[in-house]
């Protein structure tokens, strides 16, 4: 019995020896653990989606300042410091949430889905071999937009060549379809329906990098293919009348401030100058009664869901284009005369006045290379890009530099091109936008009838220390043409800008054997504070009648 008792208790033992020593090894392992809730996420490729992840430590969830939260796929999704994910793209990745001793992490499975479609913009290597040859120049330009260089001494280069049509096979193959290409920004722009496409184009050996530009619903989007029109010049020469505010009419305090009737008193009304006007919507100008002689050389819609120039608005900011050009091309003596009632224009529809996507720079681009191939002498373009509706791109003062954003990049090769550029300044009352910024383009702001700025006038130094607006004009109160033909008021940078244009066109006719940067330089000097210009004003308000004595 005694042996018996023996057993147990050393059975005994053992077994509270196998227990204590497995409570000291619980014990032990201090090891802390963290958990993400939820787990797994999927989450739709939206603008203003996001959600919210936990990183939760023994039941109890940490605050922001206790863990650091990380991405794995930045370009799929992001995330801050308070665990909020944002989704970019389609596909999938995890985010991770690390202790800050950064010993102990835990990660979350993220599935980014998407329903939109896209507009990618493929930045080219270069622009391949092409079928065409400097030698034949008139394959590509037009005669006048051969003789503006020659005009200038300027050359045909290969910038002027197009891109490679193997090129363009290659991606068309792919899918997607064709928005927008730039021979002189070597890209092209392209519409999908799948991400997945994305990928593909990356693989092309000839793409250096693909961009997301613009996206928005499937559902919304039309497939449709730009129209081009071209017509006839309409427009009637005005006979030699006496100059005065009479024969203005609504538009005398349009003409006034810059002294631009001393060049129509001399029959400079832009006769032979071919003016492009780059802008929104031209709703009912074709019909508009105020502007039945004016002559339109044609008119092109470069918007890819928007292929008509003459769309009617479902906004009132789609007539913009047609209260611009109305600024200049008017000409009903007794009632309203624009500022170059005698020149020709090219209606150019790139604004999508539905978004703000980076999308709409390709879009200025095509236009500008499209109006050098036709032959424009000056492009008024009322537009300028400062704000992205994509996240997170942004546009950064640092970009706005004259040599960076797409549009900037295009204005100056365009006035390599012997192309005058006139841009409003913008009316958000800060630093100026693309392609506003370019050091080769006439940026105008805007001041009242008093001469004063206006409070809505953009300005400021540019990232390399130069002064923009260059120049101001009426922008506060000008009559411009409305839809059905009477006059209305408007205020903005919008319209000082093509005041000036139509002035410059006019005098240009003055003296064609001008070059574009030498016009540019005499409507500077002309101005009222040239010898010391300052901001907001630039070099102040032009005097056409000085800058005839100028070119004289």
């Amino acid at each position: 019995m005694l042996k018996g008792y023996i057993k147990l208790s050393l059975q005994l033992f053992f077994f509270m020896s196998i227990i204590t020593l497995s409570s000291c090894d619980k014990e032990n392992d201090s090891t802390p653990k963290i958990v993400i809730e939820p787990s797994q996420v999927n989450i739709e490729v939206e603008l203003y989606s996001s959600k919210t992840l936990k990183a939760i430590l023994d039941d109890v969830t940490l605050a922001p300042e206790e863990v650091i939260w990380s991405s794995k796929d930045t370009s799929i999704v992001s995330v801050d410091q308070n665990g909020y994910i944002h989704a970019h793209w389609a596909g999938e990745t995890e985010v991770v949430a690390t202790l800050i001793n950064g010993d102990v992490s835990a990660s979350c499975r993220i599935t980014a889905y998407d329903k939109h479609s896209y507009k990618l913009r493929l930045n080219l290597k270069d622009k391949g071999a092409s079928n065409f040859s400097l030698d034949r120049p008139l394959e590509f330009l037009s005669r006048k937009a051969i003789e503006r260089r020659v005009n200038q001494n300027l050359s045909i280069d290969e910038s002027d060549l197009p891109i490679s049509q193997d090129y363009i096979k290659d991606v068309e193959k792919i899918g997607g379809k064709l928005v927008a290409k730039s021979k002189w920004l070597k890209t092209i722009t392209v519409h999908i329906d799948d991400v997945t496409l994305l990928d593909k184009y990356t693989q092309l050996s000839f793409v250096k990098n693909v961009e997301k530009v613009w996206q928005g619903s499937k559902a919304s989007e039309k497939s449709a293919k730009t129209v081009e029109v071209y017509e006839a010049a309409t427009g009637q020469v005005s006979a030699k009348s006496n100059i005065d505010s009479a024969y203005y009419g609504e538009a005398w305090d349009n003409i006034k401030m810059n002294k631009g009737h001393a060049l129509h008193e001399l029959n400079y009304k832009g006769d032979g100058i071919d003016i492009a006007v780059i802008d929104g919507g031209f709703s009912n100008i074709k019909t508009n009664p105020s502007l039945s002689n004016i002559s339109i050389k044609g008119a092109k819609s470069f918007i890819y869901e928007k292929p008509n120039v003459y769309e009617k608005p479902d906004r009132t900011d789609k007539a913009h284009g047609l209260w611009v050009t109305s600024c200049m091309a008017t000409n009903i003596p007794g009632k309203y005369v624009g500022t170059a009632p005698e020149a020709n224009y090219w209606l150019f529809a790139t604004e999508d006045s539905s978004s703000e996507y980076r999308v709409e720079q390709d879009y200025w681009v095509a236009a500008m290379e499209y109006a050098d191939s036709v032959g424009v002498d000056i492009v008024n373009t009322s537009l300028y890009y400062k704000h992205s509706g994509l996240q997170p791109f942004e546009y950064l003062w640092e970009n706005l530099d004259g040599k960076t954003e797409k549009a900037t990049c295009a204005a100056n090769m365009a006035a390599e091109k012997g192309i005058l550029i006139v841009c409003c300044a913008g009316n958000d009352n800060s630093w100026v936008g693309t392609p506003s910024d370019s050091p080769n383009i006439l940026t105008v702001g805007s001041v009242g009838t008093s001469g004063l700025i206006s409070d809505f006038s953009s300005f400021g130094m540019t990232v390399d220390g130069r002064i923009k607006p260059d120049i101001v004009s009426l922008g506060g109160y000008v009559r411009v043409i409305g839809e059905s033909g009477f006059i209305n008021h408007r205020f903005g940078t919008s319209f000082a800008s093509p005041i000036i244009c139509g002035l410059a066109a006019c005098l240009w006719q003055a003296n064609p054997h001008l070059s574009n940067k030498e016009l540019m330089d005499i409507i500077k000097q002309s101005a009222d504070r040239y010898s010391s210009p300052e901001l907001p004003y630039g070099f102040g308000i032009p005097d056409m009648e000085k800058a005839l004595q100028l070119i004289q």
